[in-house]
């Protein structure tokens, strides 16, 4: 497994699938965002942090809490009795002054920022790219959905879950996205072109002379029932780019320049299969930085196009009402 795609499903795995169930929980997981300006200059509005959901924090470490309703990034100034006494680096007096909110309980923190030499993990600025496809690519779609699970009108409350027909939509739509890129990658393949470099080349097919120079055409096809962008490339043949409809399939020229040494090799064409649904020009120029990132730029279009909609299907309702376990 190349180290790309080792990283692609860290990104699937890590990010997208926890923060869906941050959601239907209402809460950011893993991964969110700064949107003040109340720790700069430790964390600057619209840098992406990572939480580490297995810790509390203590003095001194960034937490991310609930402050009477709103998820909040500060850190911690003391812990009292009553709970954690907290502060953003930015501000004057701490979040509890003259009694403007109460100490934050343990179990409203959600997890410590997570830091490597006192600084937090981050990425800069990439917060304000939540709309934008390829930054979104670049983080797996994680913050959006922890942006989503604190503007939601329906949220973890101290004592009960509410599950909504937004919070099901957006999980779903978000399913779909993933599936899309799956599946898509699930339809990859490629074709191996086995010849023989031989002095007996031209008795049969496929054995050919050292040094010759070989034309001769392969089948690419679309197994799916569907329209597919298809890039074809490998040692025989320059990247090619087409559209196929669905069960179609076309002829290829391929070039083979037989080596000298006298023996059978194999030559790969690595086929991939994109949506129709971006330009050619723009999918091969992602192809060309990364072959997932066609597919997840896609995925993320379908995530946001079906979000554009959400307001069409009227106002959301209650469809489960659950007691949290405490």
């Amino acid at each position: 497994m190349r180290a790309s795609e080792i990283l692609f499903s860290i990104v699937i795995l890590t990010l997208i699938i926890p923060s869906i169930v941050g959601f239907f929980l209402g809460r950011p997981v893993f991964v969110s965002y700064v949107y003040s300006d109340s720790m700069y200059p430790t964390l600057k509005r619209w840098d992406v942090f990572f939480i580490n959901p297995l810790s509390k924090g203590d003095v001194g470490d960034i937490i991310v809490f609930n402050l009477s309703g709103k998820w909040t990034v500060h850190r911690v100034y003391a812990i009292t009795e009553e709970g954690y006494i907290t502060k953003g680096d930015n501000n004057v007096a701490t979040d509890q002054q003259d009694g403007k909110n109460p100490p934050v309980p343990r179990d409203q923190v959600i997890g410590k920022v997570i830091t490597v030499g006192g600084k937090p993990v981050k990425i800069p600025g990439l917060g304000k790219h939540v709309n934008s496809p390829l930054g979104m690519a670049l983080l797996g779609a994680a913050g959006l959905l922890s942006i989503l699970s604190d503007s939601s009108e329906v949220k973890r409350r101290r004592k009960r879950v509410i599950i909504t027909t937004e919070q099901l939509y957006v999980g779903l739509v978000g399913l779909l996205a993933m599936a899309i890129i799956f599946v898509g990658s699930m339809s990859w393949g490629g074709i191996d072109v086995t010849y023989a470099s031989t002095l007996a080349g031209g008795q049969r097919e496929g054995w050919y002379l050292p040094g010759s120079v070989v034309e001769k055409n392969v089948t690419v096809s679309n197994p799916t029932y569907i329209p597919m962008l298809i890039i074809a490339e490998g040692k025989v043949l320059k990247r090619t780019t087409f559209i196929l409809g669905g069960h179609e399939e076309v002829s290829v020229p391929i070039r083979i320049e037989v080596p000298e040494e006298t023996r059978i090799y194999t030559e790969r064409i690595n086929i991939y299969s994109y949506y129709p649904i971006l330009p050619p020009s723009i999918v091969e120029g992602l192809y060309s930085i990364d072959p997932h990132l066609p597919l997840i730029v896609e995925g993320l279009i379908v995530f946001f196009g079906m979000l554009a909609i959400k307001p069409l299907l009227g106002e959301p309702e209650v469809i489960m009402v659950r007691r949290s376990k405490r």
